[in-house]
């Protein structure tokens, strides 16, 4: 029976990813383009012409390139990268998360099957989240990200040894990650090196992560910054043009000086606490869920001198901080009226996997039964799970209705209609399956 309950949870993936990518196509089919996405296929163009003249780092456009000599269409090239990179982005995540939580329970066959369990929900919530499909085949980086974060803490957190073509792999991801996003890639590596040094302390009792993989995302994340620069002088006469012409960006749709004024620094810092963290939580609670998050900050919490814990909790910590100066500016001073300027969850998507797995791992490890009903017994919570489960696909749609003023006034009882028939049911069933051994992990954690 356990085999075929196995056999069972890899089926399940299969149905997922398949209803996943069917509806990551029927977007493809009938999204449309944003302006980003001319900017990213124009510079795939400029790669091919070995000119390249974009403000904003290769690595995007290198991915896109195969596309574009194999159909000979930029806009389209674009569109099926980032279609690609989101259904790999599903099954990226079934296989790094089971492993990542089989890390964290005994290597019995039952554990084994609850860490698959757990990965199939994470991969589950990716392909069937709102805005992981709407933003699929749009033409945008940010899939490509998730894949790259979440390969990397495989090679770094997961996989405590390493050999040398596995080193060349992570030294490769690191740098295609700086050069999709030079400040993801930067404030990832900052993540890891101050993760790296907290984990000295006594209070921590697991394996640091190895001085050679320091090293390797040291000099990869260095070598891209650096070549990056490098280019960037030679081209447009600028070390840091990335970093200015952002800076011009603020400067003319928010009157904003990032770099040099420090009234604009302190004014972007009280944004991001005031309305830029405030985003983000109402991002994560509108596109994830509130039982869901409640279950990220609770494993969070109580674990967090577990490895992957402490790991996921600095990285985000470090990123989302950064990111709400962005969004937090946009939110005050967003000009109307203004398409394309307005605050937007594309960036920070890319960590979503991480919250999702955090909140999947009392659910996956709680699961007890060798079928998913079981018919015989009296107990049917699983049933609850199940419900949340199909009425999940349309959490979220809220967001969607929010620019739609003849909707707006229906968004608070929509939102509690919502939450009735998907949040409750996975509220009622952590409560009914509630035991301290699903949410306090010491089985083998000191890795």
């Amino acid at each position: 029976m356990k085999k075929l309950y196995k056999n069972n949870i890899d089926f399940y993936f299969l149905i997922s990813l398949l209803i996943g990518t069917i509806l990551r196509v029927f977007m493809f089919l009938n999204n449309y383009i944003v302006p980003d996405t001319y900017l990213y296929f124009d510079a795939t163009i400029d790669l091919l012409k070995n000119d390249y003249n974009s403000f904003r780092p290769p690595g995007f456009s290198i991915t896109i390139l195969p596309f574009l000599l194999l159909i000979g269409s930029g806009p389209l090239s674009a569109r099926l990268t980032s279609l690609s990179f989101s259904i790999f982005l599903i099954i990226c995540s079934y296989f790094v998360f089971t492993k990542a939580s089989l890390k964290l329970l005994n290597r019995d066959k039952n554990n084994k099957l609850k860490a698959k369990f757990v990965g199939f929900i994470v991969s589950f919530l990716i392909s069937f989240n709102l805005f992981f499909i709407f933003n699929s085949g749009k033409g945008l980086r940010e899939e490509l990200l998730a894949v790259l974060i979440i390969i990397i803490f495989y090679f770094t957190i997961i996989k405590d040894k390493t050999n040398l073509r596995e080193n060349i792999y992570l030294a490769i991801l690191v740098c295609l990650l700086a050069l999709t996003h030079l400040s993801a890639g930067i404030f990832v590596t900052i993540g890891i090196f101050l993760f790296f040094a907290v984990s000295k302390l006594k209070f921590f009792k697991y394996n640091n992560i190895s001085n050679s993989k320091i090293l390797i995302i040291f000099l990869a994340t260095s070598i891209s910054f650096l070549f990056w620069g490098l280019y960037s002088y030679y081209k447009f006469g600028d070390f840091l043009y990335n970093l200015h012409y952002q800076n011009l960006w603020f400067k003319k749709w928010y009157n904003l000086d990032l770099f040099s004024s420090v009234d604009d620094i302190i004014n972007a810092l009280q944004n991001a606490v005031k309305f830029g963290i405030p985003t983000e939580l109402l991002y994560l609670i509108s596109l994830i869920g509130f039982v869901l998050m409640i279950l990220f900050f609770f494993m969070l919490i109580v674990n967090i001198k577990e490895r992957q814990m402490f790991f996921i909790f600095i990285v985000l910590l470090i990123n989302f901080a950064y990111l709400s100066i962005f969004l937090g500016v946009q939110g005050k001073l967003m000009i109307p009226k203004t398409p394309g300027h307005e605050p937007s969850p594309r960036l920070i998507i890319y960590f979503f996997p991480f919250i999702f797995y955090l909140g999947a791992l009392p659910l996956g490890i709680s699961f007890k039964e060798s079928k998913i009903i079981n018919w015989q017994s009296k107990n049917y919570s699983e049933l609850l799970l199940i419900i949340y489960f199909l009425s999940y696909p349309i959490h979220g749609i809220q967001f969607f209705l929010i620019n739609i003023s003849l909707l707006q006034s229906f968004l608070i009882g929509f939102s509690i209609f919502i939450f009735l028939i998907n949040e409750l049911p996975l509220l009622i069933y952590i409560m009914k399956n509630r035991n301290k051994d699903y949410y306090f992990l010491k089985a083998s954690s000191n890795y």
